[in-house]
């Protein structure tokens, strides 16, 4: 017969760790984007305080992979959006992006952080391209160039890697696309921008 009081336990062991895992790893993405959102929009006061809050969590969260490692894919997409975090942040505020050791994660979930903060950095740059920063939003393309053409020498095997090395591509193709019509519309604009400011001061 089962062993029925000593399985009960561990299956409630189980379970409790399974759902605490789950959990943490939504309240770790939801942190996440709560720092790419502050980033984005330079509120550095916000990102960096959410930062040290979203450290701490991710910690929780691999001290509880490490003791019931079968739940990592539970808390792999978690902690991706922790990089994805992590990257936007310390590229925008300091122009660097943190190694997979700082970070502490795998090198696969670290890549496919890395390529998703792409979006956001494209998202940066239509926002200071609203701002008339194109030299900004030129930055920023190169950057994300870059990041495709290191991602791109890796040689992914990985199907679900090479389609985020893809996207990485497209980002900077978008923001490359909307650089041209930024530079190109200006003089379009000039004249009507030089009237309207006419007519406020002659009115």
């Amino acid at each position: 017969m089962l062993e029925r009081e000593r399985l009960f336990k561990e299956l409630r062991e189980y379970e409790n760790a399974k759902d605490e895992i789950s959990q943490l790893s939504l309240r770790v993405t939801r942190m996440s984007k709560a720092i790419v959102y502050s980033a984005i929009r330079d509120d550095w006061g916000s990102a960096e305080e959410a930062l040290r809050s979203l450290e701490a969590e991710v910690e929780k969260l691999r001290d509880l992979v490490s003791r019931w490692p079968m739940f990592y894919g539970i808390a792999a997409h978690g902690l991706q959006e922790y990089v994805e975090a992590a990257v936007v942040y310390s590229f925008l505020r300091h122009s660097r992006l943190p190694s997979r050791e700082e970070l502490g994660v795998d090198v696969y979930t670290y890549l496919m952080g890395v390529g998703d903060a792409a979006g956001e950095l494209s998202r940066k740059a239509t926002e200071e391209l609203l701002k008339g920063g194109v030299e900004a939003a030129s930055r920023l393309r190169d950057a994300v160039e870059k990041l495709y053409l290191s991602m791109l020498s890796l040689e992914p095997r990985d199907y679900d890697l090479r389609r985020k090395v893809d996207y990485v591509a497209s980002q900077a193709n978008w923001i490359t696309e909307k650089l041209f019509y930024a530079v190109a519309c200006r003089p379009l604009r000039a004249p009507q921008e030089a009237a309207e400011a006419g007519g406020k001061q002659g009115g």
